[in-house]
C-alpha cells in the first residue's frame, strides 16, 4: 500500500472523541510510518498541541479551501 500523504504536508486533523479526546486542527506530516496490516499511519504534529501524535490516514484530510 502507499501513503495518500507526504511528509511537511499541511493537513487537517479530524477531532477523536474516543479515548484520547484528540482536537481537531491543522497538523504537519513529520513521518510515514510503516503499513502494519491495517491502516496506514502518519505521524504528526499539531499546531494546537506541543507533542506529536501517530494517527491513521483515515484521521487526516486536504485542508479546506476558503473561495
Amino acid at each position: 500500500m502507499q501513503h495518500k500523504f507526504r511528509v511537511g504536508q499541511q493537513l487537517d486533523l479530524l477531532p477523536s472523541y474516543g479515548s484520547s479526546n484528540r482536537r481537531a486542527g491543522g497538523c504537519k506530516v513529520v513521518s510515514l510510518l510503516p503499513f502494519e496490516g491495517a491502516k496506514l499511519q502518519y505521524r504528526v504534529q499539531s499546531t494546537l498541541e506541543s507533542h506529536q501524535r501517530i494517527v491513521s490516514e483515515s484521521d487526516l484530510r486536504l485542508p479546506e479551501q476558503v473561495v
